[in-house]
C-alpha cells in the first residue's frame, strides 16, 4: 500500500475525507519534524507546504511525487528533485481570490492617500490637503498573468482600469488589453500607473527589476510588489522611493525576510510594509484540498491529466 505523508496543519476533517476516499492509500500526518523522519523512509507521495529540504529527499528513497500547496517552490531543493525524476505539483490557483483582493485593496489605498491617513491618525494631525485620487481609469502594470494576475486583471477592468501585463508567451489574455513578452518590462513600467510585481523567484528572475526599470515610472506610479522579494534590486527601490522617483509603494516580501530592522523602508513615509501575509486566508486548505484530490485521483488510477505540474528546471 503506498503511503502518502502529509507534513502540514491540514485541518482533521479533510485528513479523514482523503482517507475515505482513497482506502487503498496509507495516509500519515507528521507536523512534528522528528517524528517525520521517521516516516519519510516509506513514503511514495509527500504533501507539503513550506518544507522540502535536501536532508528530507535523502531520507525518502522511495518518494515519487511532492504536492507542494505554495504556489512557489523555490525553497525546495529542486536539482535533486529534477535529478530523481521527481513528480512536482504545486497549489497554483489557491491564491487567485485572496490576493487578487490585496493587489486591488493595496491600488485604493494608495489613491486615497491611506498611508498618509494613518500616519496623520497616529499624529493626532487633521489635515484634509491628502491627495485624493481614483484607480477608475488608470493603468495597471501585471508582471505574470497566472492565476493570480488575470484574477487581479479581471476585478481590475471591472473597476474601471486598463491593464497591461507581461506573460512568458505573449497571447490573449481575457480583461488584457495589452500582453507584453518579457523583453519588454521596462514599457510597462513605463505605461503604468501601479505595478504590481507577481513573478516568482528563479535564478533568471534575481534583481531583475532595478533602477532601470524604476527610471521608466511615473513620478505619480506605485509599485505593488506581492511576488518575491527575490526578485527586486532592494537598495534601487529604497532609492526610488527616498528620491520620490515613484510615488509610493506597498509590499509584502522583501529581499531578506523578515525585514531587518535596520532597513530604510521601515522609516518611509510614502510604502505601506505588510510582513508577507498577503497569501494567507482561512480558505487556503479548502481550497487546496480540490489540487490535492484531483492529482490524488490521477495519481492513483491512470486517469486524466495531474493540475499544476512544475517544471524544476524552470522553478515553475
Amino acid at each position: 500500500m503506498p503511503q502518502a505523508l502529509i507534513t502540514f496543519d491540514l485541518d482533521a476533517h479533510h485528513v479523514d475525507r482523503l482517507r475515505q476516499q482513497y482506502p487503498r492509500l496509507e495516509i500519515v500526518q507528521s507536523t512534528d519534524r522528528e517524528q517525520m523522519f521517521t516516516h519519510l523512509p516509506d513514503a511514495e507521495i509527500l504533501l507539503t507546504f513550506f518544507l522540502c529540504t535536501r536532508r528530507m529527499l535523502d531520507a525518502a528513497p522511495r518518494l515519487k511525487w511532492i504536492q507542494a500547496i505554495s504556489a512557489g517552490v523555490d525553497y525546495m531543493a529542486l536539482d535533486e528533485i529534477q535529478r530523481r525524476a521527481i513528480l512536482l505539483t504545486n497549489g497554483r490557483g489557491i491564491h487567485r481570490i485572496h490576493m487578487a483582493e490585496f493587489a486591488i485593496a493595496a491600488m485604493v489605498n494608495l489613491a486615497r492617500g491611506f498611508h498618509i491617513m494613518f500616519r496623520n491618525q497616529l499624529q493626532q494631525k487633521w489635515d484634509r490637503s491628502v491627495p485624493q485620487g481614483e484607480i477608475y481609469g488608470a493603468t495597471v502594470g501585471i508582471l505574470g498573468l497566472g492565476a493570480i494576475g488575470q484574477e487581479i486583471a479581471r476585478k481590475a477592468a471591472f473597476m474601471g482600469m486598463r491593464v497591461i501585463g507581461i506573460k512568458r508567451t505573449p497571447a490573449p489574455v481575457a480583461h488584457v488589453d495589452a500582453v507584453l513578452g518579457p523583453e519588454q518590462m521596462e514599457e510597462l513600467f513605463a505605461r503604468s500607473d501601479y505595478v504590481i510585481n507577481l513573478l516568482p523567484w528563479t535564478p533568471a528572475t534575481e534583481k531583475i527589476i532595478d533602477r532601470r526599470c524604476f527610471e521608466r515610472m511615473k513620478p505619480t506610479a506605485c509599485f505593488i510588489n506581492i511576488g518575491r522579494g527575490r526578485t527586486v534590486n532592494e537598495p534601487d527601490l529604497i532609492v526610488a522611493l527616498q528620491t520620490r522617483r515613484i510615488h509610493a509603494m506597498v509590499s509584502d516580501v522583501y529581499y531578506q525576510e523578515p525585514l531587518p530592522a535596520d532597513s530604510p523602508l521601515w522609516m518611509l513615509d510614502n510604502v505601506i510594509l505588510a510582513p508577507h501575509v498577503c497569501g494567507a486566508t482561512p480558505r487556503y486548505n479548502e481550497r487546496a484540498m480540490a489540487i490535492i484530490e484531483h492529482n490524488l485521483g490521477v495519481y492513483l488510477t491512470g486517469e486524466g491529466q495531474m493540475i499544476n505540474v512544475v517544471d524544476p528546471a524552470a522553478g515553475y
